[in-house]
């Protein structure tokens, strides 16, 4: 029909119903609200991230070094040293020829390496290049022979160790070893060791790369200690009281592995070892191994 002259055309019934659809389709619809949406969730997405980011851990560290029993005057051959986030054990070897006079290779290498560690966490890589520099030093101006075990906790949380000789580093959790250095040693009680006439250099190390995490606790020490304390002992003597300082139990490790060490009776790992390998003195396979001692304790907070 022909539409009144006073009366609007309209769309087809078709375009009408299109047109609706489009209208119908997008309500109460407001990009400005979606956008404000979006940006309060970005944001609140970006505050949660940070809010999560982990600290660096915070390291209380500290050393205890008993000389052996007959070197007490002089203070012995190991050498321990912390520096920021570093830390390091050097037995020295008492097998080894000593110049009079001159100053001990476990010495030198403890007192060097403190020098150039610097305070921020280390890479197993550049320890065992500072090492190198170091052995390097001790070469033309010390005497003698020492194995060592340096680590370094950097700032991302984990625990870096090189490790030459049969000192040794452990992460305890849970009053438990959840990881350790492994040994490096020619046969039994010749561990491999840094001296001029050594073939042993740093780059013979084994490495260590361990997460730690809060709550646990790194103990690193020289043989005295590991030959005389067994795994249980030392996870023991650590969890006397979860509230102690890391001085504290450094102490009470070092003096308890002195203790062990003088009777001729205690069962230790040392005498088993010893009695496997044919050492006529530990036939019966128990005795302590007086040694000089070294232990090093690190609490993660």
């Amino acid at each position: 029909a022909e539409p009144k002259l006073d009366e609007p055309a309209v769309e087809p019934a078709v375009e009408e119903k299109e047109e609706k659809v489009v209208v119908v389709s997008r309500p109460t619809f407001s990009l400005l609200p979606q956008k404000k949406l979006v940006e309060e969730f970005v944001e609140e997405e970006e505050g949660l991230f940070v809010a999560e980011k982990e600290e660096p851990l915070k390291l209380d560290i500290s050393s205890t070094v008993i000389p052996h029993p007959q070197k007490m005057s002089w203070g012995g051959e190991d050498a321990a040293f912390v520096n920021g986030r570093t830390f390091g054990v050097f037995d020295g070897v008492s097998g080894a020829t000593k110049a009079m006079g001159v100053p001990l290779y476990s010495k030198v290498m403890s007192s060097e390496m403190k020098k150039r560690v610097g305070k921020e966490g280390l890479y197993a890589k550049d320890i065992e290049n500072l090492m190198t520099e170091v052995a390097e030093l001790a070469d033309a101006k010390a005497t003698g022979a020492t194995t060592a075990v340096v680590a370094s906790i950097t700032e991302d949380g984990y625990l870096r160790a090189v490790n030459l000789g049969d000192s040794g580093c452990i992460v305890i959790r849970n009053n438990a070893i959840v990881s350790r250095t492994k040994d490096c040693v020619h046969y039994f009680d010749c561990p491999y060791q840094l001296s001029v006439d050594s073939p042993d250099r740093p780059k013979n190390s084994r490495k260590l790369n361990v997460e730690v995490k809060t709550g646990d606790t790194i103990l690193m020490a020289s043989d005295g200690v590991f030959d005389n304390l067994s795994d249980q002992v030392i996870c023991e003597e650590v969890a006397k009281n979860p509230k102690d300082k890391a001085s504290k139990i450094a102490s009470r490790v070092a003096k308890l592995s002195r203790k062990i060490s003088l009777d001729k009776y205690a069962v230790t790992p040392y005498a088993a070892a010893a009695r496997r390998n044919g050492n006529p003195a530990y036939k019966n396979g128990v005795g302590g191994k007086i040694d000089d001692t070294s232990c090093i304790v690190v609490r993660c907070t």
